[in-house]
């Protein structure tokens, strides 16, 4: 602003302290979604917002059982693939608490299912740069930042429905209320509620997932003792006999090994079923005196139940004693299967997440160029975890004779007398064996609990010292947190009581991170801005500390033409749960002794030895904006160094297959848990292009208005702790730290809009890339989405106004490209959820 000019209203930006005009006048790239937006690609909820994102790749937000197995019902931001921790979420700018569960991989993330209600969104903010010098560590690759309504004066009601039209059934009902008043004359206040209720859908409800076979069935195999030799000396696996009689696949092995395989893809849930109810409130006053004291609460209740196999697998490789009645061969032998298997129903697991948070603070200003601020956030998110698993002891009880919850093998010590019963694992429709399945199935119960606690004061000068014919402008700030972790598990899992899930340890720890801030801006020239930021964070003794830097420049060189750039080091310290957690969870598991496939457990274990992660980003941009034309173009580059993330467990069980502190096995030579470790990996080093544009013209049937974003990879380089450099450019990246790695990602949009109608159609596409498993190609991922809007007004004949929406996502009926993994396609990129049409009614009065 220059001095003596009219008063220009300052607004708050992401990615910077110092207020902005307009955002234009930001060096960082940020991309803006608007509510109206929102509404245009067909958006249900924030997960559909993230998949539209080209700059996203590897965010985990389809809830099938392999890739989340804890986390289901949960949603994330994945920028630049560089890690679900690694991208900061904010709810108006402020920090929300990490989900109490944690990836598979053990990382921590903020669940943005849990925010705020879609008809209380303004605006999504999205910093597509390393902000760590700004806000902290987690923006490591950029800040996610969801702000709510400010404006809304009246009530608005939206309905709506949506219904899979593909095979198979699945729909949701979305109910969305927000109510938006002044207080006083320069006060307002928000309320905001959803509720969302969506069934399920089962692969075995679609045509294009594969079989996904497991070594351990029912019908399952035998592990024969009497038949060991040199190459298998515990004994050779043998098939059931009558496994293909009774539904199983019969399967040769190596070595001689022959095993009767299990499809359990038909069981993987794509979608869970869901009640997810979410509630927020915002409320703000401006006094007198220039302080404008505020208040926002939030609170978010999702329940989920998923369909899982019949019964998981038994790890524990149990023994049948000659003695057992059914038992063909004339020795005692190793059961290697599933209690339930082909023909059976299947099992239920059920979750709850509940996220909770109040914020409050009061802003402030001191003259016309002086304003602070001062905020504290409280959070807090806890999980329910209740899968359902095999007993093992239980189950091997039942396979001596003595199953069954009246059986007292004191009372009747003959074996499969009385009330005590034998389980028949040669036959998997005998009777007896359902009449066991309460006392051999039992609940896995976990509580688990994240906190965050935030106290953060920030003062600004909008005019510390003159430079020309401008004013340099200084932010300075202090920020508190303690972030907590808890996790408190039955007794039966804290024993390790489980024959497939295993068990987990109770778990706490918390930490306490001080840091210190500024920023500097100076208009060195005319149009030409430059930047300076700088951050110092304490982590004590749970991560160190650290001092990161950012440089950033602005030059308009025209009123339509400007560059911008920026420069800074970031730092991530390793979360409460990577350093002091536990966490056990399956995993697809091929043993390199006899090539057999199937889940088992994974414990990893946190390693107080862990060190930051830290990373250099750098961003170079254009921007154009000529009357209808706007272009953006960024070039951008991370650097990652000691990436954390969990070791590999199938390269722990292909290095050490035969080290029992590494690989445990059964009595029989099953694997039944694999021991990994969070690790810090060495380096990931990526880069990419960025393009956004945007025309629009009027003609006399409407406005048009072509768009186009796209994001292009150049190189995604991982390098493992041993020093080896993998290509990961275009690759599947199943068994590294990285993330799936399209070259392109993009869409192609044009929206048509007259007198209250508007019709939307956007081209989605992700290319092709690599299995760099199986070195199978993956065909690229091409969907078309479809919109019509109607706008309608208050009338004689309408007491309210409002709108009526149609569409139909994915009109084209695009099946997720075939990827060789259970479940035939890759969660991580694909949508499993086929074609969609969806009936919206919003009212306003």
């Amino acid at each position: 602003m220059c001095h003596g000019a009219q008063e220009i209203e300052k607004i708050s930006v992401t990615g910077t302290r110092i207020k902005r005009s307009i955002q234009a006048d930001s060096p960082s790239p940020i991309s803006s979604i608007d509510a109206k937006t929102l509404s245009y690609i067909g958006a249900n909820d924030v997960r559909d917002l993230i998949e539209t994102l080209s700059f996203n790749a590897g965010a985990q937000n389809n809830s099938d059982n392999l890739t989340q197995n804890f986390t289901v019902g949960t949603s994330n931001v994945n920028l630049r693939g560089l890690g679900v921790s690694s991208t900061l979420v904010l709810l108006n700018g402020r920090r929300q608490v990490t989900s109490a569960v944690v990836t598979d991989q053990g990382a921590s993330f903020v669940d943005t299912a849990s925010l705020i209600p879609t008809l209380a969104i303004k605006r999504v903010e999205i910093l597509k740069d390393g902000a760590s010098a700004i806000y902290g560590s987690d923006a490591v690759a950029g800040v996610v930042n969801f702000i709510s309504r400010d404006d809304l004066i009246g009530s608005e009601l939206q309905y709506e429905y949506r219904n899979r039209l593909s095979e198979g059934s699945q729909d949701e009902t979305k109910i969305d209320f927000a109510y938006g008043a002044e207080i006083g004359n320069t006060g307002h206040l928000l309320f905001a509620a959803s509720y969302l209720e969506r069934t399920s859908l089962v692969l075995g409800e679609v045509d294009w997932v594969q079989p996904a076979f497991s070594s351990f069935g029912n019908p399952g195999s035998f592990v024969i003792p009497s038949l060991a030799n040199g190459q298998n000396p515990t004994g050779l696996t043998v098939a059931d006999p009558n496994c293909e009689q009774n539904g199983g696949v019969e399967s040769e092995g190596s070595n001689g090994n022959t095993f009767c395989l299990f499809d359990f893809a038909p069981q993987i849930t794509a979608v869970p079923n869901e009640d997810r109810l979410q509630v927020y409130m915002h409320a703000k006053w401006e006094l007198n005196t220039g302080i404008e004291p505020w208040f926002e609460a939030g609170f978010a209740d999702n329940d989920i139940s998923r369909e899982v196999s019949p019964s998981f697998p038994v790890l524990n490789a149990p023994s049948v004693l000659s003695s057992h009645p059914n038992n063909p061969y004339d020795e005692d032998i190793f059961f290697r299967g599933r209690p339930f298997g082909v023909g059976k129903p299947t099992e239920r697991n059920f979750y709850e997440h509940r996220t909770s948070r109040v914020a409050f603070g009061v802003d402030g200003s001191i003259g016309s160029n002086k304003y602070w601020q001062v905020s504290y956030v409280s959070a807090q998110n806890d999980a329910f975890l209740n899968p359902r698993d095999v007993l093992a002891d239980n189950f091997q009880s039942a396979l001596y004779g003595f199953g069954g919850v009246n059986c007292d093998n004191r009372a009747d010590p003959v074996a499969g007398t009385g009330s005590c019963l034998y389980f028949n694992p040669f036959s998997p429709q005998d009777s007896v064996n359902e009449q066991l399945r309460s006392y051999i199935i039992g609940d896995y119960i976990g509580n688990v609990k994240s906190t965050l606690r935030v106290f953060e004061g920030v003062f600004a000068f909008d005019e510390l010292f003159a430079i020309g014919d401008d004013y340099s402008a200084l932010a300075i700030g202090i920020q508190y947190r303690k972030e907590s972790i808890t996790s408190v598990y039955d007794s039966l899992t804290q024993q390790d009581r489980f024959a497939f899930l295993i068990g987990n340890q109770n778990v706490s720890g918390e930490r306490n991170v001080k840091a210190l801030f500024s920023e500097l801006r100076l208009p060195l020239m005319a149009k030409f801005e430059l930047g300076l930021a700088i951050r110092y964070e304490d982590y004590g003794d749970l991560g160190g500390d650290t001092t990161d830097p950012k440089l950033s420049v602005l030059w308009h060189l025209s009123p339509d033409l400007s560059f911008r750039g920026s420069y800074s080091t970031s730092f991530r310290a390793p979360s409460v749960h990577q350093l002091k957690g536990v966490q056990t969870n399956f995993a697809n598991i091929t043993d390199p002794r006899d090539g057999s496939t199937t889940f088992g457990g994974n414990r990893t274990v946190g390693d107080a030895s862990l060190v930051p992660e830290t990373s250099e980003a750098f961003n170079f941009g254009i921007s154009y904006a000529f009357d209808t034309l706007d272009i953006d173009v960024d070039y951008w580059r991370f650097s990652f160094e000691e990436v954390l993330t969990r070791e590999s467990h199938q390269a722990v069980v292909n290095a050490f297959p035969d080290d029992p502190n590494r690989v445990v096995r059964t009595s029989a030579g099953t694997i039944s848990i694999v021991n990994t470790r969070f690790i810090n990996a060495e380096a990931i080093d990526t880069s990419g292009v960025d393009l956004t544009a945007m025309y629009h013209f009027d003609m006399h049937f409407g406005r048009v208005t072509p768009q186009l974003s796209a994001s292009y990879l150049l190189e995604y380089d991982l390098m493992d702790e041993s020093g080896t450099v993998t290509d990961g450019l275009g690759k599947l990246n199943r068994n590294t730290v990285g993330n799936p790695a399209p070259r392109l990602k993009g869409s192609m949009g044009i929206n048509w809009t007259i007198n209250g109608h508007s019709a939307n159609v956007f081209f989605r596409h992700v290319a092709s890339y690599e299995n760099d498993v199986s070195l199978e190609k993956i065909n690229s991922f091409n969907t078309i989405d479809l919109q019509y809007e109607m706008e309608f007004n208050e009338s004689s004949i309408l007491a309210v106004s409002g709108a009526i929406t149609a569409g139909v996502v994915n009109i084209t009926d695009k099946a997720p490209p075939f990827v060789n993994i259970a479940g035939s396609y890759d969660p991580r990129t694909g949508d499993p959820r086929g074609r969609r049409a969806y009936l919206k009614l919003k009212v306003r009065f």
